[in-house]
């Protein structure tokens, strides 16, 4: 006897239902115990079922990571300070990205796992990476425009993300052992590169009067 032939929407839930599964699998056991067969067991469903959602393992994946990624974008776009000055408000678009590997350190390593074909292969993923991504450009871009940033937007975009990127990857490797903690780096960096990408004039400013600093101290004594 032929399969009923299930409607789009039956479809998509069942694709839904099956992605949260494996997804409480790899928060609870890690990504090796994930499985289709321990995916099958843990819903109670034929060991066959899940591969008439998802043809394989990869596809299941990519799936779980476009999953995370809009949960990661929703996650720091609920927490930015969009009223707030702009300095301010990137300051908050880190802080929440922070706040999200905090909070979610193992979606946050699967979004970003080495182990994984280029995003391009999978275009909903692509999307959904470009999503985040391009508000903060957007964001950089009106900094630029309102005279308070200097550079490229794009390229200021990637210069923060791969900062914030490494700081916490190290962090959920638990590899900053050097004596600093992501709590302790993580302002000082956004800081640094906030100074780095603000206009020459700002930072020619800046110089003059931390060179001015120590000569009225040194008065003061006198």
């Amino acid at each position: 006897m032929a399969r009923p032939q299930l409607t789009s929407a039956a479809e998509a839930a069942m694709r839904r239902r099956l992605a949260d599964a494996a997804l409480a699998i790899y928060r609870g056991e890690g990504l090796e115990a994930l499985t289709f067969r321990r995916l099958a067991d843990a819903m109670g469903l034929s060991h066959t079922l899940p591969y008439r959602y998802f043809p394989h393992k990869e596809a299941l994946l990519m799936a779980l990571r476009r999953d995370c990624t809009l949960h990661f974008e929703r996650f720091v776009r609920e927490r930015e300070a969009v009223q707030a000055p702009l300095l301010e408000r990137v300051r908050s678009i880190a802080a929440a990205y922070v706040e999200y590997v905090q909070r979610h350190p193992a979606d946050y390593l699967l979004i970003f796992s080495t182990e994984q074909p280029p995003p391009d292969q999978y275009p909903e993923l692509l999307a959904a990476r470009r999503g985040l991504f391009d508000h903060v450009v957007e964001v950089l871009a009106l900094g630029v425009q309102a005279g308070v940033l200097a550079g490229e937007p794009r390229q200021l975009a990637h210069q923060f993300w791969i900062a914030l990127h490494g700081l916490m990857t190290l962090h959920v490797a638990n590899q900053l052992v050097h004596g600093y903690s992501m709590e302790q780096l993580v302002a000082p960096l956004v800081e640094r590169m906030l100074d780095a990408a603000a206009p020459a004039v700002k930072r020619a400013r800046a110089g003059l009067k931390a060179a001015i600093r120590p000569v009225k101290a040194a008065r003061a004594r006198r």
